[in-house]
């Protein structure tokens, strides 16, 4: 279960917030001059820095849904949704969402600088490990200004007046070469204890982080790189990606649907340690206050139908299902790299596709009550119900009873099924607040698979070659999903090997919002979106209503949309600052 650090978010963010706000806390408030007395309270400001992680502005909404879901394998499924305009594209240098984002991730910036600039001469952290944390999460911070913004001020000393505002742009390259160089630093002292693993920063945390940062700065989204620093790069983001498969600390668990199950219920797995790292948020549901819980898994889970109790507050299965896959995640699990005996079958045999893209949709009903202790009648017994009748999708003018019938088509619908990773049916029942229909399930940062699926590409393109090690590197994530695979002989030239380990992401990262930055990072971002809007007029398994949205969404796609733009707000107060081209 998650540390105590998540009760004092607030309270310790509230001390160290960025920019101007450090000016308005009032003299009879603990102040940063005072708070660092002991070990316990370098804690609490400690946890301001990974409180940022946990805000509405970055996991749990506007950064990972609003701004990073949308893909050529997700599709945003409303195109009237004002309060979403950041997925639907119709984002602008003045849109709320790019500003809260970028605002929040300066606060962590800045509540790094602060603890950093408190601890020091202090006999609190005497091994280093606190400072490791906080200079990791500011590196990070930056890695994901430098990713979304392009080049952004490097601020490397918390803002304490009006006048540290005003600071010129660091090129994207610097900012991630800083991000990097950062966070090897860390790897001297930084704990490789995983007793609070994945929700404190660890050793093997850090290095699999470095291969996403490295094999970033490898590939076509990061301009100003030569030839020779990307070859370079990519054997440091292999290097860090062995290292955390040869420390053994962590391994695929068994059953794909567990992982998520986990997060869903408020769990760690501390057997297999897969999921490496985690955006902690109120998964007990002890807050009504949707800013504690969350909206992950409300906005982007299965649908539940918006009539009667099932779409009441106190209905704790409750989602928008704004988010579906688009036909090329389909095509993706049922066509390609399936073995020759599999590819006349009618279903997919692949476990990970029924869990992520499930044949039904929710129906819903529930009993609503009052659930003692956050309202209500103590004597009253009732239980929130959650609204997980399932509607199985189902072959036109079949009304099918139950997911089991004959009758089912399991290929029906396959161009906009809801997201069933972060499924709320498996979520525990007793602990659900009635007030609030929002749902605080944890964000995966980084999971082993990805580990051993960035090793295998970085290895490859340092070598120019794929090879059977590497090969093998990624069965066990196929054979864990229940499918067979073909000889290597099939994956053998580059680029075979290459659009094998793409597929592989698609497959096993979808909806973890990792895509879209893998599409600019092999340079395809905006052909691989315009191929799937082409694909949603010809495909005849794309609903007509559903290809219409995507692209009704695709079109006011541009090169500009490779990166967000820098908020006008801003840009007013920080006047040394320009506009990303063509924003």
């Amino acid at each position: 279960m998650k540390r105590i650090k998540n009760i004092f978010v607030g309270f310790s963010a509230a001390l160290l917030l960025g920019g101007c706000n450090l000016l308005d806390v009032k003299p009879n408030i603990i102040t940063e001059e005072t708070f660092y007395t002991s070990s316990s309270q370098a804690q609490l400001a400690l946890n301001g820095v990974y409180g940022v992680l946990n805000s509405w502005q970055l996991y749990g909404c506007n950064l990972i849904l609003d701004l990073n879901y949308n893909s050529d394998i997700v599709q945003y499924m409303s195109t009237t949704n004002s309060t979403m305009k950041g997925a639907c594209f119709e984002i602008d240098a003045n849109s709320d969402d790019v500003y809260q984002t970028w605002t929040w991730l300066y606060k962590g910036v800045r509540n790094a600088n602060a603890f950093l600039e408190n601890i020091e001469g202090t006999d609190f952290d005497p091994e280093g490990k606190m400072e490791a944390q906080a200079r990791f999460l500011r590196a990070y911070y930056y890695f994901i200004l430098a990713q979304n913004y392009i080049n952004v001020p490097l601020r490397l000393k918390a803002i304490d007046s009006y006048s540290d505002v005003k600071c010129p742009a660091t090129p994207q390259l610097e900012v991630m070469q800083f991000a990097a160089s950062e966070m090897e630093k860390c790897l001297e002292t930084i704990t490789d204890d995983l007793t609070y693993a994945p929700s404190d920063v660890t050793k093997t945390t850090v290095e699999g982080i470095l291969a996403r940062v490295y094999l970033y700065m490898a590939g076509e989204a990061v301009s100003g790189t030569t030839e020779a620093q990307k070859h370079e790069y990519f054997g440091k983001a292999a290097d860090y990606a062995k290292m955390v498969i040869e420390s053994g600390k962590h391994r695929l668990n068994p059953d794909y649907s567990q992982v998520f199950i986990n997060m869903i219920g408020d769990k760690y797995d501390k057997e297999y340690y897969e999921s490496m790292w985690e955006a902690d948020f109120l998964g007990d549901r002890s807050s009504p206050d949707y800013y504690g819980n969350s909206r992950w898994g409300e906005l982007n889970g299965i649908r539940s139908s918006n009539s009667g109790t099932n779409y009441s507050d106190m209905n704790t299965n409750f989602a928008y299902g704004l988010f579906c896959n688009t036909i090329k995640l389909w095509d993706i699990y049922m066509k390609e790299d399936r073995v020759r005996l599999e590819k006349n079958l009618s279903y997919v045999t692949d476990k990970r596709q029924e869990w992520t893209l499930p044949p039904y949709h929710y129906n819903g009903s529930g009993e609503e009550g009052w659930l003692y202790p956050y309202g209500g009648d103590p004597n009253d017994t009732r239980k929130l119900i959650a609204g997980i009748d399932k509607t199985p999708y189902y072959t036109s003018g079949a009304q099918i009873a139950n997911r089991n019938s004959t009758n089912e088509d399991p290929t029906y619908n396959p161009g906009s099924r809801y997201c069933g990773k972060f499924r709320r049916e498996v979520q525990y029942e007793g602990r659900k607040n009635f007030k609030c229909i929002w749902c605080g399930i944890n964000v995966p940062l980084l999971r082993y698979s990805d580990v051993l699926l960035m090793y295998a590409e970085a290895m490859c393109e340092y070598n120019g070659a794929p090879s059977e090690e590497l090969y093998n590197v990624i069965l066990p994530i196929r054979e864990r999903a229940g499918v067979s695979t073909e000889p290597f002989a099939k994956y053998a030239t580059l680029e075979k090997f290459r659009q094998f380990i793409r597929n592989e992401r698609a497959r096993e990262l979808c909806f973890e919002g990792l895509r879209k930055f893998d599409l600019l990072r092999w340079g395809i971002y905006l052909d691989s979106m315009n191929e799937v809007a082409s694909l949603a007029v010809t495909d005849s398994n794309w609903g007509t209503s559903t290809a219409k949205n995507y692209i009704t969404l695709v079109d006011r796609l541009g090169e500009k949309n490779n990166c967000l733009p820098i908020p006008s707000l801003e840009l007013a107060v920080n006047t040394e600052l320009k506009q990303n081209p063509l924003w």
